[in-house]
């Protein structure tokens, strides 16, 4: 019964999305979203956004999908493509350190790190039956569990997508100057002090900005 209801509603979906009626695509998914996959949801919804050419919201569904377990070549393309359009390549093309280092850990989480915890896991197991000891029993557990809380807290990062142009002040207050405007759709790494957040990254965009205008990038 519950298949039903949800290839019902991806037909409905299908039906509007064909027809450019855009509105009642969005409300036909947001009705569903308990029912339907998380990564064919916010790929769905991605797509009809970036037909609306909203560009930083279908970003931010795009990487949810991503980040839900979906792996298509016509997600990735979908993604380079509204990336391009936001002009994504330079604004957030490492400017110091810190940039390098934040963006590698973000793209470690994303299985790199998993898969060298598996590896430590399997040379682990052999080096422990090949020599039992407590020591190695102690090294095993470390190389292991080291990358897994690494992820987690890579993962625990306050990424959010800016949804619109905001603009960028020196300080956490509207009587500091202000130093330029933060393009939309660009992904950013916080620190939150009340209704002001200070940008970490990308270092370029350093200084406060008001936290209206700014999705969390995290699974519901």
């Amino acid at each position: 019964m519950e298949d039903t209801t949800i290839e019902n509603a991806l037909k409905t979906f299908e039906e509007y999305y064909l027809k450019k009626d855009y509105p009642n695509a969005i409300l036909t998914l947001e009705k569903n979203q308990k029912e339907i996959d998380p990564s064919i949801w916010h790929y769905d919804m991605g797509t009809v956004l970036a037909e609306m050419k909203n560009w930083p919201m279908a970003r931010l569904h795009f990487i949810l999908a991503e980040r839900s377990g979906m792996d298509s070549k016509e997600l990735h393309q979908n993604l380079e493509l509204v990336e391009n359009i936001l002009e994504i390549p330079r604004l957030e093309k490492p400017l110091d350190p810190s940039d390098y280092l934040i963006k590698a850990g973000m793209i470690a989480s994303q299985g790199p790190l998993l898969s060298l915890s598996l590896i430590f896991l399997i040379i682990g197991l052999w080096l422990i039956k090949k020599s039992p000891s407590l020591k190695s029993a102690m090294i095993f557990l470390g190389s292991v569990s080291f990358p897994i809380i690494l992820n987690f807290w890579i993962d625990s990062w306050p990424k959010k997508i800016a949804i619109n142009s905001i603009i960028i002040f020196e300080g956490p207050s509207a009587l500091f100057e202000a130093r330029g405007e933060l393009p939309p759709g660009l992904l950013l790494i916080t620190n939150v002090k009340g209704d002001w957040e200070q940008i970490i990254y990308p270092s370029r965009f350093s200084g406060w900005i008001k936290s209206q205008g700014l999705k969390r990038l995290e699974l519901k």
